[in-house]
């Protein structure tokens, strides 16, 4: 079973390439953090712990080998979200009332 998962979660990663996939697993962490905040907080903070052990682990190896094994920077992408999200609908209400 694990074989199985591990061999799809592979396959959607080459689908969708590297910005795809993360993009749509923030999507499913925000849904999923609107559903159940205090649940979402503590995978949160798990998924914080295993990034800074996995950070640790791929900084024995010489500079640049792995550099695409690195996790993304979650909090930095969903920041560059919002301020694109905000500079649209900043756009959107131009055109909707261009005297404003």
């Amino acid at each position: 079973m694990v074989f199985v998962t591990v061999f799809v979660a592979l396959g959607v990663f080459l689908a969708l390439g590297y910005d795809g996939f993360w993009q749509r697993a923030m999507a499913l962490g925000r849904w999923y953090a609107a559903r159940r905040p205090e649940r979402a907080a503590a995978l949160h903070a798990r998924l914080d712990a295993f990034a800074m052990k996995w950070d640790a682990v791929l900084d024995r190896f010489p500079e640049g080998t792995v550099d695409g094994l690195y996790l993304p920077d979650f909090g930095e992408m969903a920041a560059a979200e919002a301020r694109h999200d905000a500079a649209l609908d900043r756009r959107f209400d131009r055109l909707r009332d261009p005297e404003a």
